[in-house]
């Protein structure tokens, strides 16, 4: 979102209470099934204050599952092949030491795929990847996780007919710090977010924890009550997904965009992946890496390629 002078209403912030439902904080744009400033789906009472801090020429919103799949059908369009599900398990080297593959664990067993080039960017799982495939690495990435919980609604108030107005950001905050975050996406779909815990462990990403019990899931629900719902309390709204996702973030707060060099492997390995070493890492972009993703990817390409960054990354090594 890029702040700027907005075309609706602009007021003081004053003081947001969820808790008294009274909040709406900042909001995105404006919407022309709503009298007055604000989305037809935002439920506004008396004493809310609403500040709109951007304009519709000035802001995108990317859904992040039709983005992956864009991007999935686009690459193996071009003969990507995908591997899936599948987890990588380990290195393999020449007689010389040298990497010229990787060992695949999959449904039918596992298998080899010859690479000079290894990129590792799996999220909040980057650091335990690393550490599975130099073992004798004396290098731990400065990755650990960051999770967020959200939930996707429907509402009557949000439909093909309101989307043709576009879809709206709203930014909100209660006095005890807990920042909801609503976002109307095309296909009639109302994203929820805003609850972090960075103390929640990692799991396995194929044991992920329930969710349906869950305090945070449950407190989002009360927020998308009080913020979607009726005026008269009512609820007539349709959940469609609740999810907990683990953010990757580092240490340092900004992400890791390195090509490691060999030494850093560990073991004596060697790689042919240019003159600097053939193994990647891209991590640690926190709630951003959606919005950071393509960039990511274009400045990975060039260092992979050996080609000059249309990037000055060199913040971002380990």
């Amino acid at each position: 979102m890029v702040p700027g002078r907005g075309k609706g209403t602009r007021t003081g912030r004053g003081e947001d209470r969820l808790r008294q439902g009274e909040s709406r904080d900042m909001m995105a744009g404006t919407h022309d099934f709503h009298s007055g400033v604000g989305p037809a789906w935002l439920t506004q009472r008396e004493g809310d204050r609403i500040e709109v801090i951007s304009e519709d020429d000035t802001t995108a919103q990317v859904d992040p599952l039709r983005l992956c799949k864009f991007l999935l059908g686009e690459a193996m369009e071009r003969g990507v092949r995908l591997h899936q599900p599948a987890k990588v398990v380990g290195v393999s080297v020449d007689n010389e030491s040298v990497m010229n593959g990787v060992r695949i664990k999959g449904e039918d067993g596992e298998y080899d795929i010859d690479c000079k080039r290894l990129v590792i960017t799996a999220g909040a799982w980057t650091a335990d990847v690393f550490a599975t495939l130099f073992p004798t690495s004396k290098l731990r990435l400065p990755i650990s996780q960051y999770a967020g919980h959200s939930l996707v609604v429907k509402s009557p108030r949000w439909t093909a007919e309101h989307e043709a107005a576009g879809c709206h950001a709203i930014f909100s905050t209660d006095s005890s710090g807990y920042s909801p975050e609503v976002f109307s996406r095309i296909g009639g779909e109302i994203y929820i977010a805003g609850l972090n815990d960075s103390d929640l462990d990692l799991p396995e990403p194929e044991t992920l924890p329930a969710l349906s019990d869950d305090t945070s899931v449950q407190k989002l629900k009360q927020t998308a009550k009080q913020m979607l719902g009726l005026p008269t309390g009512d609820d007539d709204l349709e959940i469609v997904k609740e999810g907990l996702c683990f953010r990757p973030v580092s240490k340092k707060g900004s992400p890791i965009i390195a090509r490691m060099s060999d030494l850093q492997l560990g073991g004596g390995m060697k790689t042919l992946g240019g003159k600097d070493g053939g193994v990647f890492v891209s991590a640690g972009h926190g709630p951003w890496g959606i919005s950071q993703s393509l960039g990511t990817g274009k400045v990975l390409a060039e260092m992979i390629e050996d080609k000059p960054s249309s990037a000055n990354i060199r913040g971002l090594g380990v």
